[in-house]
């Protein structure tokens, strides 16, 4: 009988634990073990171990340049399911719906995953000649495309390079930013504008406008992007508009402050 109580006692403080260190990181971008650690006052050897479960579980992700380990989609879906009352896919979606209807265009939303974009939702049909990467499940890099950059606009500049340096920068189209200053200038530039432009530069013929996504605790948590087969300056005045009148709407839906 004291065995089985131990082993229960044992198992309610490990999952105690492992609900610490999601939380504890969860708190900022990434953490090492170390930093972890001093947040976490366990045993080294038993904070690795449940580290590493969480890793093969897809809770954690570790950054083998860094050593640094952060959350993954996999929590964002664990909560999204949890949330009930808070249904955020519900609210992305019927945002999309109306820009969508506004612009006839077509509306997405992505959200940055290990470096990459992932689009989560998409409303439109394409009714253009080429191939556009609309899809539920797709992934784009983020430094080709307006949603990426748009995301990577709300980060500082030494953690846009910190993770420019994890990306495999290539030229997919003449376009496409590939050297890290011009990069800087152009998301200081998105900045600016409070959007991101994506002229031809991860597709030819496809033209995108991208607008960054914040939560309650003042973080992106996603962009909204417009895709079509043109963006003349007129154009890019009127979509740039309803599109930023989305995000701002989203986000304050979603518990940001919206200055």
């Amino acid at each position: 009988m004291m065995a089985e109580e131990t082993v229960k006692t044992e198992t309610i403080q490990a999952v105690d634990r492992a609900l610490q260190i999601l939380e504890t990181i969860g708190r900022v971008n990434s953490m090492s073990l170390a930093e972890l650690n001093r947040e976490i006052k366990v045993n080294k050897a038993s904070l690795s171990r449940l580290v590493y479960t969480l890793v093969q579980n897809g809770y954690l992700a570790k950054n083998e340049k860094s050593g640094e380990f952060s959350l993954t989609l996999k929590t964002y879906e664990v909560g999204l399911n949890a949330v009930q009352n808070l249904d955020k896919l519900s609210l992305i979606k019927s945002t999309l719906v109306d820009l969508n209807s506004r612009c006839g265009r077509i509306a997405q939303f992505s959200v940055e995953d290990n470096n990459q974009l992932l689009c989560l939702q998409s409303i439109g049909k394409e009714a253009m000649s080429f191939s556009v990467y609309t899809s539920v499940g797709h992934r784009s890099p983020l430094y080709s495309t307006s949603a990426g950059k748009a995301l990577l606009s709300a980060y500082s500049n030494g953690e846009i390079i910190e993770k420019w340096d994890r990306m495999n920068i290539q030229s997919l189209t003449e376009n496409t930013l590939t050297d890290l200053q011009l990069f800087l200038q152009d998301i200081g530039l998105t900045r600016q504008r409070g959007y991101a432009l994506d002229r031809e530069e991860n597709e030819y013929h496809v033209f995108c406008v991208g607008a960054v996504v914040m939560d309650f605790s003042n973080r992106p948590i996603g962009a909204i992007s417009i895709s079509g087969s043109t963006l003349t300056p007129q154009e890019e005045k009127e979509v740039s508009s309803m599109l930023l009148s989305s995000s701002r709407k989203l986000s304050g839906l979603l518990g940001y402050a919206v200055r």
